[in-house]
């Protein structure tokens, strides 16, 4: 895969029985196929009004293609479902 920006959809927050972290969330990528190759990467989450959370990818999650993200600050719960670009 060239080094070129993707883009993904934040499908929710990491969490496990009994504490959500807000920090850290799943994204879908366009392109499953390509995850492994993601690690590392920079992730951007822009507002409307141009408020812009970075973030960065640090592990895969389960075996379709996902990526855990983790966040600068923590990520806003109206997000979840929003477009993300990730820039290797």
């Amino acid at each position: 895969m060239a080094k070129a920006e993707a883009s993904g959809t934040v499908t929710a927050f990491r969490q496990s029985k009994f504490k959500q972290d807000s920090y850290q969330t799943i994204v879908e990528p366009a392109k499953p196929e390509h995850a492994a190759e993601l690690l590392g990467a920079r992730v951007v989450w822009a507002r409307k009004d141009g408020v812009r959370i970075l973030g960065r990818v640090v592990a895969l999650h389960g075996s379709k293609g996902a990526l855990r993200v983790r966040w600068d600050r923590g990520f806003p719960p109206q997000a979840l479902g929003t477009q993300v670009q990730i820039v290797p």
